[in-house]
């Protein structure tokens, strides 16, 4: 303290110099950077990021498990049935035997029906008789019944046809009746050949897709055959939250978690020099068990915990007991095979997607009220900005189109060019110019940045804010 008084004492026109300069100083920082000030803006920035258009989606990762895509259930009599011809866990195909009727039930409904195509044959016969008769009648000019009566006298003609052609007026008439008989006729013989078919095929019951006999039931006098059809989906189970933003059909990457034998014979250590000479040669990396495929479906009523691949969901990932999960079934665009049903998998259904965007954190993004200056009826809407950087080093503030957030990010189209710096959403005046303060970071790249910035720069900065 004596060296400063000492100093004020000796050279007082230079501490007085001094102290005005300090003063002036202070006063330009403050009039820079004081939140009313009509001083033109200058922004220290230090939190930036640069434009650089490009592709974007939101995704919904879920762990999910193979089930079949169809589940047939085939019931029969049991006390109708010889033999069942299947187990449990049995691979069959299509038409495969499930069981085999009792003979004696299948041999009493055959005759049966070849008595009644016997009978209906029979009838075509006497009718097409008959019309042979009517012809001949039209072409003499004869009277049509008398002939009939007299060539069926030892034919056993269908009653109702009979009274028909008693009445019948005219040969052409009669003529009529007996077509219209005989082609009734054929239709019989046609539906009696169908059930003789449809028997030959019912003395087994059959599966109706190739696939696996998952269960065999009997109940209330019926046995039931329940078939896990070899075509196989993926199924996972999401909340509400993330229900909602799925779509039928939105595009989907699959995963089976199935280790390749290969792998189980290579130690990490190998696995770990292997891809460290591929990336050395510059090859590419080994295809991955990668599948696409769409959303099939989103089921609308809770997921029920005693389903059977509900519950071996929930052993493989245990689902919150507090919380309604909803089924997803996702079809994959190529066929999975040689996977078991219940098997660990990986979904990752795609809910939005951007090209030519940019994304930013969500809290970036600032939002401005406007109203048409032509229209004063129309109303307000608010219009979604951000800060950036223009090639002269001002602030603007450029309108967006948001396309989609997730997971605090917001990506966005908009006519910035690549490179441009973006700024967060503390309010800053447009047209001001901005100045990068030191970095807070251990990144070189920033740091390189900064010091091409000298001393001077600061100091011109300080006093001129500019």
């Amino acid at each position: 303290m004596s060296r400063l008084r000492n100093f004020i004492q000796d050279k007082p026109w230079q501490f007085a110099s001094i102290t005005i300069g300090l003063v002036l100083l202070l006063a330009s920082i403050y009039a820079t950077f004081e939140k009313e000030s009509a001083v033109t803006r200058t922004y220290f920035v230090d939190e930036f990021k640069r434009a650089n258009a490009s592709d974007f989606d939101a995704r919904i990762d879920k762990p999910a498990i193979v089930t079949p895509t169809t589940t047939e259930l085939v019931t029969a009599k049991a006390d109708e049935l010889e033999a069942i011809k299947v187990q449990v866990g049995d691979a069959i195909t299509s038409s495969d035997e499930l069981a085999t009727y009792r003979g004696s039930e299948v041999d009493d409904v055959r005759t049966r029906l070849e008595k009644e195509r016997t009978a209906y044959q029979r009838e075509l016969s006497d009718l097409q008789s008959a019309l042979a008769t009517i012809e001949r009648d039209l072409r003499s000019a004869r009277k049509p019944e008398s002939s009939i009566k007299t060539q069926q006298k030892e034919k056993d003609l269908n009653v109702n046809v009979q009274l028909e052609l008693a009445q019948s007026e005219s040969p052409a008439t009669a003529k009529a009746i007996i077509e219209g008989n005989i082609a009734q006729a054929n239709r019989q013989i046609s539906i009696v050949d169908a059930q003789l078919n449809e028997l030959q095929t019912r003395q087994s019951v059959s599966s109706p897709v190739d696939g696996v006999v998952a269960d065999i039931a009997e109940s209330g006098g019926y046995v039931t055959f329940t078939i896990f059809s070899n075509e196989r989906h993926l199924r996972t189970y999401v909340t509400e939250k993330d229900w909602r933003k799925i779509e039928n059909n939105d595009p989907v990457e699959l995963a089976l978690k199935n280790e390749e034998a290969k792998d189980e014979k290579q130690s990490k250590a190998l696995q770990e020099a292997l891809a460290k000479h591929r990336a050395k040669l510059e090859l590419e990396e080994e295809p991955k068990d990668v599948l696409t495929g769409l959303v099939a479906q989103k089921v609308l009523l809770p997921a029920d915990l005693t389903n059977l691949w509900t519950a071996n969901y929930n052993v493989l990932h245990p689902l919150k007991k507090k919380e309604a999960y909803y089924e997803i079934m996702v079809t994959p665009e190529e066929t999975i095979e040689e996977a078991p049903f219940a098997a660990d998998g990986h979904v990752s259904i795609i809910t939005d997607e951007a090209t030519d965007a940019n994304k930013v954190p969500s809290d970036w993004i600032v939002e401005t009220i406007e109203q048409d200056e032509d229209d004063e009826e129309a109303e307000p809407y608010a219009v979604d900005n951000i800060y950036y950087v223009d090639y002269d080093g001002k602030v603007r503030l450029e309108s967006v189109d948001i396309a989609f957030e997730d997971k605090g990010k917001t990506v966005f189209t908009s006519i910035l060019d690549d490179g441009t710096p973006m700024l967060n959403n503390q309010k800053r005046e447009p047209m001001a110019r901005t100045f990068r303060t030191m970095p807070f970071t251990l990144d070189k790249k920033q740091w390189r940045t900064f010091k091409k910035l000298k001393w001077k720069d600061y100091v011109i900065y300080s006093v001129s804010g500019h």
